[in-house]
């Protein structure tokens, strides 16, 4: 046979195989690939494909929406949040405070709680919510010298506010600076106050509220545990609410640390707590698995649970499922009921992760919109 032929054949014998090969390895119809998309503040996030549960499909998990709901402002809230006795005119030398932060302010007292004493303070168009220890209230009231700190109890405050000053995340109360003299914090101001100040003036949330609160604290708390951080004491009266735009704040690494140095030390918050907080053989086994970050789903579901019924279950109660089941049958709604159950559970290996719960949460907001 003609050498020439022959390459001929076998050139058309190899294109066919090839050709074979190519269409085997595309995907089915129907199919899809997981698309990474990148979120603000995190390396990536894959999206999630939808499954199915029994005979119904999951919805599949929109990361834009849920970076769009982030900021998406509750609406009917209360108004007149705050203070008007400005009678507080601390005077801050250069390096006490960071710098833009220097000089004279006018301040009125916000509130006491259990480990320190809040301001809102104003200079110029700036307003912004000074946080000191109580006892220490001296810094902004002027009344005689403030007690001193140890140097080493000082400098720890400073380290973890240094942590925490870094966290930038739309649904995270912004620590926008803190003093390198004396145990003094200064947040973002939340026009509209606390979840708590909001249910005790009358605000009443929407159906849809509770699950868009739930994926912007949620969104909150995947951010913090990508880097390690736990919350530790979600509560209403931690949740903050800025421009309608629902934020946390007060987290208990530092607020354990200003505790200490506090004239009134208040451990924890009772209702709120996870089981791990109250019982040590659970807490030992969270620090094993490295499950530590569950306390804050517990809390999560906790705050959710309240605000749908105006109860809470503490950590010392979750042990007892009757009890808990009784409270969950309260909340109409089937699909959040199992949810918040989920992430009510003593057992940490069957509560979900931060994440987790978000997407929950995000398939309930949109079957209700």
């Amino acid at each position: 046979m003609d050498p020439a032929l022959i390459y001929l054949v076998a050139g058309i014998i190899s294109a066919t195989i090839i050709l074979v090969l190519a269409l085997s390895s595309r995907p089915r119809t129907g199919t899809s690939s997981s698309k990474p998309i990148k979120l603000e503040g995190e390396e990536s996030v894959v999206e999630e494909k939808g499954g199915v549960v029994g005979s119904e499909p999951l919805l599949t998990v929109d990361w834009d929406e849920i970076a769009r709901l982030r900021i998406q402002s509750l609406k009917g809230l209360v108004s007149g949040y705050g203070c008007s006795d400005f009678r507080f005119r601390p005077v801050f030398p250069s390096g006490v405070l960071p710098s833009g932060f220097e000089g004279t302010w006018e301040c009125c007292l916000l509130g006491q709680g259990g480990w320190g004493s809040t301001y809102l303070c104003r200079k110029g168009n700036v307003k912004a919510v000074f946080k000191t220890p109580r006892g220490f209230e001296s810094i902004i009231e002027g009344r005689g010298e403030p007690p001193t700190v140890h140097t080493k109890t000082l400098e720890k405050v400073r380290n973890e506010a240094n942590t925490i000053s870094k966290l930038d995340h739309p649904n995270i109360i912004k620590l926008l600076g803190y003093s390198e003299k004396t145990p003094l914090l200064i947040y973002e101001y939340a026009d509209y106050g606390t979840l708590y100040w909001q249910l005790s003036k009358g605000w009443e949330p929407s159906q849809k509220d509770i699950p868009l609160i739930g994926i912007q604290l949620g969104d909150a708390l995947r951010y913090i545990h990508s880097r390690g951080l736990i919350h530790g004491d979600i509560k209403p009266g931690n949740v903050f609410i800025k421009d309608g735009v629902i934020k946390l704040g007060d987290f208990s690494s530092i607020t354990k640390l200003l505790s200490t140095i506090s004239y009134s030390r208040i451990p924890g918050t009772i209702g709120f707590r996870a089981p791990e907080q109250v019982y040590p053989d659970i807490m030992k086994k969270a620090k094993e698995e490295g499950l530590e970050n569950r306390i804050d789903v517990y809390q999560l579901a906790n705050t959710l649970l309240y605000m749908l019924t105006g109860e809470s279950i503490d950590g010392e109660e979750a042990i007892d499922r009757k009890h808990v089941e009784e409270k969950l049958s309260e909340i109409p709604n089937k699909e959040l009921r199992e949810t918040l159950a989920k992430a009510l559970d003593p057992d940490l290996a069957k509560r979900p992760s931060s994440e987790e719960l978000t997407k929950a949460l995000y398939r309930i907001y949109k079957k209700m919109a």
